[in-house]
């Protein structure tokens, strides 16, 4: 119980240090974003103009791997850099996906449900997943009661 609490605390704690932090990490990320989807220099209105940005979600992993106690700063340092490029290539991926089917301006039902089902995934499940895969011995540890004798 103790390390939940402690878990929740930290939690907070970092999630409020960092918040001032989120408007540089989203263009940032936006900027890579376009770099990596145009191979170009990003400019305000190409960065302005992306359909999809997963930044938000990558601060909910961010927080979430830095807040959990017992972790190695080894594995953390793995976990940050690869929830950074699994998002970028999610976004890349959809980017690539959605922006022809912009052009064509047909309504495809069956391209759609793909597509949203992809950014569910991709966007909203992406950074609890890959958190419990990098920290499952951490939250089995949290969350189980010891027995007293």
């Amino acid at each position: 119980m103790k390390k939940l609490l402690l878990f929740l605390v930290r939690l907070l704690g970092i999630s409020l240090l960092f918040l001032p932090a989120l408007r540089l990490l989203h263009q940032s990320y936006k900027f890579v974003l376009v770099l990596v989807t145009t191979a170009t220099m990003p400019t305000r209105d190409m960065m302005e103009n992306l359909t999809y940005d997963a930044s938000g979600n990558l601060y909910t992993f961010l927080v979430l791997l830095l807040a959990i106690p017992g972790m190695k700063i080894r594995k953390r340092i793995v976990g940050v850099v690869t929830g950074i490029v699994l998002f970028l290539c999610a976004d890349s991926f959809m980017t690539a996906i959605w922006i022809p089917y912009l052009d064509t301006h047909r309504q495809n039902l069956a391209y759609m449900a793909v597509s949203y089902g992809w950014i569910v995934v991709a966007h909203y499940l992406l950074p609890f997943l890959l958190w419990i895969v990098l920290a499952y011995r951490q939250i089995e540890g949290m969350c189980t009661m010891q027995m007293e004798d």
